[in-house]
C-alpha cells in the first residue's frame, strides 16, 4: 500500500473514532423540573385493555395505568433485583390515594429513619412515578387538562428515579429528612425531597428498558430497540399499551433476549476441518481468442458437476488443439511451396 493510501486510511479511521466518541457522550440537561401529582379520580370508565392514549381524555389520575405501572416495577426487579421497595407497609407513613408505593431501597430506608427520628406520621403525596404515569402527566400538562400547571417530559422527572418524595409539612420534616440524606429541593418546590446517599441506581434508563422488553415479548412482530432510551418509537408504544398491563407479564426466569449469544464450539484438535466444495475454476482464454470453461471436482473428491459437461469441455480442448496443429501444418506446407 502506498504512503498516500495509508494516510487516507488513517484519516478515515480517525474520523470514525471521533464520531463514536461524540455519539457516546451524555450531554443531557442535569436539571430536572419537578411536576405535580394529580389525585383526581378517573372521569370515565376504562377497561384493562384500553390503550394508555384513552386515559388522556378519560382520566385525570395516574392510577388509571396502575396495572401497567405495576408490571414495569416487576420487570425492573427482574432486571436488577432489590432495586425497589414498597413503602406502604412502613409504620408511621400515610400515602395519598394516587401515590404509587415504591422507592429505591435506600431511599425507602432513609424516610423510615426520618419518620422514626421525628416520631410523627409522615404524609406522602408523591413517590415513584413510572414511565406511563409520567407520560400521562405530561400529556395533560400539554393539553391544559386536569389542573396540571407543571410537568416534566418522560425521563426528566425526579420522581421517575425512585429517589424523590413529596410530603406534607415539609418545613417540619426538613431537619429529620436532611439528617438522613434526603435533600430539600428548595423554595421552587418546597414539598420535595431527594435521596442523595449511597446505594442508588440510575433508574430512568432501567425503567425504559423494562417497558421495551415487555412490549417486545407481547409484540414479536412489532419489536422496538431495547436501548434504554426514551424516543419516538417507545413513546408511540406507550400510548398503545393496555392500561391494565400486558397479557404476558414479567418473567424473571425468562432468558434475556438482549444478552450476547454464546460463542460457537471449537472443534477438537484431532478433528479434521469441515469439508468445503469450491466453485469450478474457469480456463483462461485460448491462444486463438476462444475461452473454454470446464467443470472441476470438489476438494473432497466429489464431482462439482455432471460428467457430461466435463466430457464436452475435454472434447473442446482436443478440437482446439487439433485446429492449431492443422493451421501450423498448412503454414509449413505453404512455406515449402513458396521456396520450391
Amino acid at each position: 500500500m502506498s504512503a498516500l493510501a495509508m494516510r487516507a486510511l488513517t484519516l478515515v479511521l480517525l474520523t470514525a473514532s471521533l464520531g463514536s466518541i461524540a455519539g457516546c457522550g451524555g450531554a443531557g440537561d442535569s436539571s430536572r423540573p419537578d411536576d405535580e401529582e394529580n389525585v383526581d379520580s378517573v372521569r370515565a370508565a376504562l377497561s384493562d385493555t384500553d390503550p394508555v392514549s384513552d386515559a388522556i381524555d378519560a382520566s385525570c389520575s395516574t392510577t388509571s395505568v396502575k396495572g401497567l405501572a405495576t408490571q414495569l416495577v416487576e420487570e425492573i426487579q427482574c432486571l436488577q433485583p432489590g432495586t425497589l421497595e414498597r413503602i406502604d407497609g412502613i409504620d408511621g407513613l400515610t400515602l395519598e390515594d394516587a401515590v404509587f408505593p415504591y422507592l429505591q431501597t435506600p431511599a425507602a430506608k432513609a424516610i423510615e429513619k426520618a419518620q422514626q427520628q421525628r416520631g410523627t406520621t409522615m404524609t406522602i403525596n408523591s413517590a415513584l412515578r413510572t414511565l406511563p404515569q409520567q407520560y400521562l402527566l405530561y400529556q395533560w400538562y400539554k393539553a391544559g387538562r386536569c389542573g396540571i400547571s407543571l410537568a416534566a417530559a418522560p425521563g426528566k422527572s425526579n420522581h421517575e428515579s425512585g429517589l424523590a418524595v413529596d410530603v406534607d409539612d415539609s418545613s417540619g420534616w426538613r431537619p429529620a429528612m436532611e439528617a438522613n440524606e434526603m435533600k430539600w429541593l428548595g423554595a421552587s418546590d418546597p414539598v420535595h425531597f431527594d435521596y442523595i446517599g449511597d446505594g442508588k441506581v440510575e433508574l430512568t434508563g432501567l425503567s425504559v428498558l423494562a417497558f421495551q422488553k415487555l412490549w417486545n415479548v407481547n409484540h414479536p412482530d412489532d419489536r422496538i430497540d431495547e436501548d434504554s432510551l426514551y424516543g419516538a418509537d417507545t413513546e408511540k408504544r406507550i400510548a398503545l399499551s393496555p392500561v391494565g398491563g400486558f397479557p404476558k407479564g414479567p418473567d424473571c426466569a425468562q432468558p434475556d433476549a438482549s444478552a450476547p449469544s454464546p460463542p460457537a464450539p471449537v472443534p477438537d484438535a484431532g478433528e479434521p476441518p469441515p469439508k468445503t466444495t469450491e466453485a469450478a475454476p474457469v480456463a483462461p482464454a485460448s491462444e486463438d481468442g476462444c475461452s473454454v470453461a470446464y467443470a472441476g471436482a470438489g476438494r473432497d473428491g466429489s464431482s462439482g458437476s455432471s460428467g457430461i459437461p466435463i466430457a464436452l469441455g475435454f472434447a473442446t480442448l482436443v478440437l482446439a488443439a487439433r485446429g492449431r496443429a492443422r493451421r501450423a501444418s498448412n503454414r509449413v506446407t505453404h512455406a515449402r511451396a513458396t521456396v520450391a
